[in-house]
């Protein structure tokens, strides 16, 4: 574009000259003859000036200086302005030829000022015969000649003469024109001033329309290339997106592949382990009743010796007097009770296993929703013994009167064991940093107590509250908005999936179709409520 701009430009400077030398040529011709053509005058009853009279060349010489230097509106202004200064005249119009057929002026000098440029239509006026014959005078009498035009009253034009401006293919790009309310005398001094100045007005209007072009072609280029841009940042946020997708969806069947084979050991862990348990229990009672009776008949068999003065042989005396029996009778009332404890242990632990081994299960069916989170708690004693030695964390649970709820227990039971193993970790980490910081001297004051609240109520006719709360370390509010965005963790590398919240959160919220919600203050710990449906949609 800017090499066509540099072309066109070249080709109507060489033009301009030669129109120049043209020119030139003819006003010696007219000075040679003592013509007074050679001089720009005035008729006897139009107005008068201090340079009413100035040669051609110095007319030329005027212009040329006036608008050497002047480029775009500048230069038409500048052009209009002088022409009709120069040469005495009221108005002075430079147009542009539109698609319409419509001229438009680039700059119009109206009695002694630029005035706004304007819209016309050039048919039924002198400017119209310009454009299809490319140069047109009219001495006088202009309005008479086009009657139709109503730009030519308005203006108290008689005379005219119009020159087309043409780019260097021929094309017409619009005309130059002079209007005067007095005769316009020597029609060829206007004509070749007209025409020479024109060669120069359509270099600069190529111009013009060669930069607006160069310039709405850059425009729509940026424009493509932005488009293109957001286009192409669209194109990799949903790539980004998708592969986002497809990481937690492997990492997520990675870890059910996990759960499901661990949750069927534990199932047969479970099931092998409720059988003797239930022997021992059903057994355990008439160990009892057995034990009873033998102490009975021991009781009897010491009374009946004592009545009837019969002395046991010596073997049972050493026996009797290495063995406490006394002791034993006393004793073993509370051994059995223990050992009724025990067995109530384990039958707990093995409930808590079965209701673990249900994270295989996708069945969806009502379940008791205390219940399992009770036994789920159950499985994390162990780990607070051996983890949290020297450390007292205590589990609190605060259960509401709520109904059976029908959900999917599997992955709700897995979602329930994410957020309390994320609370539980809280808590750990803020005995670890109070435990760096103790003062021994100071260690009642200093000492710290980990607490995690569960709590279950009724939230409304429909859905149920789960609440998990610790006091542990707590999240920041900067973070609080990425801590259900999968991969997403504080920890270390190796010590974190950044799944946990995640998964938690597609369970209850994409699953069941509830909410998880979180409040959180930085050194005073967290709290996860989760909203479930009584009767969650079944996918």
């Amino acid at each position: 574009m800017p090499e066509t701009t540099n072309q066109t430009t070249r080709t109507l400077t060489n033009a301009f000259a030669n129109a120049l030398a043209h020119l030139k040529n003819t006003l010696r011709r007219f000075f040679k003859k003592g013509r007074s053509a050679a001089r720009v005058t005035r008729p006897k009853n139009g107005p008068t000036s201090s340079s009413a009279a100035l040669s051609a060349e110095s007319i030329i010489e005027l212009i040329v200086r006036d608008t050497a230097a002047s480029t775009g509106q500048s230069f038409f202004e500048g052009l209009v302005r002088n022409l009709a200064q120069a040469l005495h005249v009221r108005h002075c119009l430079l147009t542009e030829l539109l698609s319409n057929g419509q001229l438009r002026t680039l700059a119009f000098w109206q009695d002694g000022k630029i005035s706004p440029n304007i819209t016309y239509d050039p048919t039924p006026g002198p400017c119209g015969v310009v454009l299809d014959k490319d140069i047109y005078y009219c001495k006088y009498g202009v309005q008479k000649l086009f009657p139709h035009q109503p730009a030519l009253p308005l203006l108290e034009a008689e005379s005219y003469v119009g020159v087309s401006l043409r780019d260097h293919h021929g094309k017409v790009l619009g005309n130059i024109a002079l209007l005067d309310s007095s005769p316009i005398l020597e029609r060829k001094l206007y004509e070749d001033l007209l025409k020479l100045f024109a060669a120069r007005a359509s270099a600069e209007l190529e111009r013009k329309r060669a930069i607006d072009a160069l310039r709405r072609l850059n425009a729509e280029l940026e424009l493509r290339v932005e488009n293109r841009t957001a286009k192409l940042a669209l194109q990799t946020k949903e790539l980004q997106k998708a592969l986002a997708n497809l990481q937690q969806t492997q990492a997520s069947l990675i870890h059910s592949e996990k759960m499901s084979a661990l949750g069927q050991l534990v199932g047969g862990v479970a099931h092998e382990l409720n059988n003797p348990i239930s022997f021992i229990k059903g057994n355990l009672s008439h160990a009892q009743e057995y034990s009873q009776l033998l102490f009975e008949l021991v009781e009897l068999y010491q009374e009946h010796c004592s009545q009837h003065n019969i002395e046991p042989s010596e073997k049972i005396l050493a026996k009797s007097n290495s063995v406490d029996l006394d002791y034993i009778a006393e004793d073993m009332p509370k051994l059995y009770q223990s050992m009724d404890v025990g067995v109530d242990r384990v039958e707990k632990i093995v409930r808590s296993l079965r209701t673990f081994s249900r994270l295989d299960e996708s069945d969806y069916k009502s379940i008791d929703l205390n219940e399992n989170i009770s036994s789920i708690l159950l499985l994390f004693q162990d780990r607070l013994r051996r983890e949290c030695s020297g450390t007292d964390i205590q589990i609190i649970e605060t259960y509401g009167e709520i109904p059976d709820i029908t959900c999917y227990p599997g992955e709700l039971n897995q979602a329930f064991m994410n957020l309390l193993y994320n609370a539980i970790a809280a808590v750990e980490e803020k005995a670890a940093s109070c435990k760096d910081g103790f003062d021994e001297s100071n260690s009642q004051n200093n000492q710290f107590r980990g607490i995690v609240h569960v709590t279950t109520k009724l939230a409304s006719s429909d859905q149920v509250a789960i609440g998990i709360r610790d006091n542990g370390v707590g999240i920041p509010e900067t973070i609080k908005k990425d801590v259900f965005d999968p991969f997403f963790t504080t920890k270390p590398v190796g010590q974190g999936t950044g799944l946990g919240l995640s998964t938690a959160y597609q369970i209850i919220a994409e699953k069941h179709g509830g909410r998880l919600e979180l409040s959180s203050s930085l050194g005073q710990g967290s709290e996860f409520v989760i909203y479930i449906p009584l009767v969650s949609r079944q996918c």
